[in-house]
């Protein structure tokens, strides 16, 4: 596969950090599943923003005030942010929201078009074989994978 030029190191941590941090904390703060949060990330249009790769929802807002964002978004409500534990469990959560922005962020794929080549559940599925491998060896196998 063909990689564009690799995102931003400081750009990468931020997206890898916010969308981990956003998915964990909306399963264990917020209640919700996997696919109902991804689901309201891309109806919010906060999806293409962060595919997009802009700041104020990549590097510019914590994952706790992204979560609050999509709720707000999506309810029409205001939300309250709700911080998470301040020790992550890095949970099958917190991978999954990591490998989505790490592949979003690398290979160039919105995270719409990922999500459709992969539903959520797949994503937790692989959890289990690839939450070990190194980012290199990671994105080839989601590139094979969504491919």
């Amino acid at each position: 596969m063909t990689r564009p030029i690799p995102a931003d190191p400081i750009m990468l941590a931020g997206m890898t950090d916010c969308l981990a941090v956003a998915v964990e904390n909306a399963i264990t703060e917020w209640g919700d599943t996997l696919d109902s949060f991804l689901e309201k990330f891309i109806a919010s249009g906060l999806a293409d923003s962060f595919s997009n790769q802009e700041p104020f929802v990549t590097t510019g807002c914590t994952g706790e005030e992204l979560v609050a964002m999509v709720n707000e978004r999506t309810s029409g409500l205001p939300q309250a942010v709700r911080a998470s534990d301040p020790v992550l469990s890095y949970s099958e959560y917190y991978w999954v929201g990591y490998a989505l922005a790490l592949f979003v962020a690398e290979c160039g794929v919105s995270v719409r078009q990922t999500i459709s080549a992969v539903p959520p559940s797949e994503w937790l599925r692989l959890y289990s074989t690839h939450h070990e491998y190194g980012d290199e060896l990671l994105l080839e196998k989601l590139a094979e994978i969504i491919q």
